[in-house]
């Protein structure tokens, strides 16, 4: 017990250095650089095309559904000054978020809050782990925050299972907290929230847990994990309790829902499904073409096991707009739809972390001594055009303050 008082106490001492040292290691100016070209693109985004000006002028212009997306930012870094520029840059994130102009909706967090190897012990992964959430669900940050695991969060890197974080640790730890009402599975680390857009429409928010298993049967570090009860629960709670006609579905998970490509050929550059990765496209799928679905998944490393995909949307309500995710270290956009079927666009948003930048898939100049060293996505969610708007804050890849735009149907 007086072990792990200490450990929190430096823990602590630390953060409130983090603090302290993060606002001097980069100018200020950086930031608002930054938040001047980000603003500047939102504000052609933010509304819909339809607005007119002497609409947007008399403030009955509709407005879209904005968000910030963030992923990837593994504390703790090999140095200090890696720790506070990606403290910084997070701080950036939820700051901006709550700026009045930004008018930002929601903010998520897709998985990798901690970084790890073979000696990290467990108590040090729960710290910074903590650490993580007392910054995203600070007091300041007025936006509705929702977030999901990622691999490397439950420290499985060594064969010593007392280094490993259960699901109950991280439960403790991410999901004990929040900052918006959220229908949770009891005692589970997945979810759903409504948040209400501009235009009176609905976004449910669904957040998957790809670590999700009973003890420590696979590797979540290497491999992406889902139990039987989390798939019912996605396909009778998740996509039709309370679903409404106004309601479009947006579903966070950590990994690309791609298989594993060692040659970048797709954006599952490390790791594995336990049930292929087009388990979840194939319930969403028949959720978009309101049909009913049964279908098996046998399990990749041990064929006994496997998921029973069985579901009836043929009286579904809502649609489907898109995955947010993770993993890469990268921006990315892809449809991991059935072939010749609806489309299902997943977005990743880049790495917090400039030292783990990913230039596999595209350069991106993540230079700390300038305005490149943050980087995260914002979207604008256009419900009645079906599209989705993007831009971003800090380094792209082409490094050019660009807006991109997306047609989810």
């Amino acid at each position: 017990m007086r072990t792990l008082y200490i450990h929190t106490i430096i823990s602590m001492i630390l953060c409130l250095f983090c603090c302290v040292s993060c606002n001097s290691e980069i100018p200020e100016e950086y930031f608002d650089q930054s938040t001047q070209n980000a603003l500047s693109n939102l504000n052609q985004i933010m509304y819909s095309t339809t607005a007119s000006t002497n609409s947007l002028k008399a403030g009955k212009a509709t407005e879209r559904f904005k968000i910030v997306h963030i992923s990837d930012i593994h504390l703790p870094r090999t140095s200090v000054q890696e720790d506070n520029v990606c403290l910084k840059n997070l701080k950036e994130a939820i700051s901006f978020s709550n700026l009045n102009d930004s008018k930002i909706n929601a903010i998520v967090a897709t998985g990798d809050y901690v970084s790890n190897n073979e000696k990290t012990n467990r108590q040090t992964i729960i710290n910074n782990l903590n650490l993580f959430k007392s910054i995203f669900f600070d007091s300041s940050n007025r936006i509705p925050g929702f977030l999901c695991t990622g691999n490397h969060d439950t420290n499985m890197l060594t064969t010593d299972s007392t280094f490993y974080l259960s699901k109950e640790d991280i439960h403790q730890c991410l999901f004990s907290t929040t900052n918006y009402p959220n229908e949770q599975a009891e005692e589970e680390n997945y979810y759903y929230a409504d948040v209400k857009e501009p235009n009176g429409n609905i976004i449910r928010f669904i957040v998957l847990d790809n670590t999700d298993q009973e003890g420590f049967l696979s590797n979540t570090q290497q491999v992406s994990c889902i139990t039987q009860k989390q798939v019912d629960w996605f396909i009778q709670t998740a996509l039709q309790k309370n679903m409404t006609e106004k309601h479009s579905v947006i579903i966070l998970t950590h990994h690309p829902l791609q298989e594993y490509s060692k040659n970048q050929e797709t954006y599952m550059c490390g790791g594995t499904h336990l049930y292929k990765a087009t388990l979840i496209p194939s319930i969403i799928d028949a959720f978009q073409q309101r049909s009913s679905i049964s279908q098996t998944y046998k399990s990749t490393t041990s064929p006994t096991k496997a998921i029973h995909v069985n579901g009836d949307f043929t009286q579904a309500k809502g649609e489907f707009i898109c995955y947010l995710g993770g993993h890469a270290h990268t921006y990315g956009n892809f449809n991991v739809g059935i072939e010749g079927r609806a489309k299902q666009i997943m977005l990743l948003a880049n790495t917090l972390s400039p030292s783990l930048q990913n230039n596999n898939y595209g350069y991106i100049d993540r230079d700390i001594d300038h305005n490149k060293y943050n980087s995260f996505s914002i979207y604008c969610i256009d419900t009645n055009e079906k599209k989705i708007y993007i831009t971003y804050f800090g380094a792209t890849k082409n490094n050019s303050e660009n807006i991109e735009i997306i047609s989810y149907k």
